[in-house]
């Protein structure tokens, strides 16, 4: 999990603590002075060291921040992996008993506050967002957020659905378009089909009007992302991909996770020669040099964008992108719904639900 070096353009850099609410100020903002979060104080595993605190102090909100009422907070692996693995690597600092982290990147709900130079949402606005990887924290009653990472959320899907699409949906977004520039009438191979990220890809690459084919694993797997769109899908638990698909007839290999080598071993096979470009979500550890021509973007992290979420919901609104939620979990039981996440099976997002 690579830190590139525009991380901080992305809003990465570190803040000092915000200034805490009297509860008279929370008062007249109808916010409680304190509310339920989970924190931890140190990097390490969530059965150890998560904890649900039940009196967070509210913050002050700045000047060009949203409080937004959480409904629903959707799950990423990237949770985990910074609480256990990569956390001092992508925000420079430790969590202590004084600044304790939050987990969570993904949130919907409605918008109870607005800070002074906010002009895009009012109190009562249904929104979703992607927190910044600088103030992660969505697993919380409230989660106070920049405007610039907020867009109203999409009138025809409920609020567990809103929240399963920014971190994935970005992802595969930015993945697909924003680096390896996928065009219409382009062949895209995608690799993990019924990933999380995955799904949004098939559906996107396909609005754009390329040619998808996608990977899946077992009976379901194959009919949700056949259901999803996707012009070929092949079953690798049944043959490989790389007997399948045609030598040098794909633009673009987007790899969701699921095979890490495969730059280094398929991929550049069938890959356009020159033209190719591969792009994965995994780290890369030696990459060998390209074969035929073809491009290794490599690994990618994403970065939060309410432009490109306005445009995600443009797709939402059309019923060309349909969220794909696996389960919704109670607020009390993150807990378990990690553990779901962690088996690698769910079909689609975990979700939690702070608000009913």
């Amino acid at each position: 999990m690579a830190v590139p070096s525009t991380l901080r353009a992305y809003g990465c850099e570190q803040r000092s603590e915000p200034a805490q609410l009297t509860q008279k100020e929370a008062k007249a903002a109808s916010v409680p002075s304190t509310f339920r979060a989970y924190q931890y104080e140190k990097f390490g595993s969530p059965d150890c060291e998560l904890r649900l605190r039940e009196s967070v102090p509210t913050s002050r909100l700045e000047a060009t921040q949203l409080r937004i009422k959480v409904h629903s907070a959707a799950l990423n692996p990237a949770d985990q992996k910074i609480m256990q693995d990569f956390g001092l690597a992508i925000t420079g600092r430790q969590p202590s008993a004084e600044a304790p982290f939050g987990m969570g990147f993904d949130v919907a709900g409605t918008v109870v506050e607005t800070g002074d130079n906010v002009t895009q949402f009012k109190e009562g606005d249904a929104v979703y967002a992607m927190a910044p990887f600088s103030s992660f924290g969505t697993f919380a009653e409230y989660v106070a957020i920049e405007e610039q990472f907020v867009a109203l959320k999409p009138e025809n899907v409920t609020f567990e659905e809103a929240a399963s699409v920014p971190y994935t949906a970005l992802t595969s977004y930015q993945a697909l378009f924003e680096h390896a520039s996928l065009k219409e009438g382009e062949r895209v191979l995608i690799l993990g089909g019924s990933t999380a990220t995955g799904s949004v890809a098939v559906q996107l690459a396909r609005a754009m009007g390329a040619f998808v084919i996608a990977t899946a694993i077992g009976c379901q797997d194959y009919l949700l992302v056949e259901s999803l769109g996707a012009n070929q899908v092949i079953d690798v638990s049944r043959q490989k991909w790389a007997n399948v698909v045609d030598a040098h007839s794909v633009d673009v290999m987007y790899d969701c996770g699921v095979e890490r080598k495969a730059w280094n071993y398929d991929a550049q096979a069938a890959l356009k020669k020159d033209s190719g470009r591969y792009v994965t979500i995994n780290p890369m550890m030696q990459p060998r040099a390209a074969k035929f021509g073809a491009k290794c973007i490599g690994e990618i992290m994403v970065h939060p964008s309410a432009e490109q979420l306005r445009e995600l919901s443009s797709f939402i609104e059309s019923g060309a992108l349909k969220p794909v939620v696996d389960s919704v979990y109670s607020f009390e039981r993150l807990l378990p719904a990690l553990e779901k996440l962690k088996t690698k099976k769910a079909r689609g997002k975990v979700v939690l639900r702070a608000a009913y």
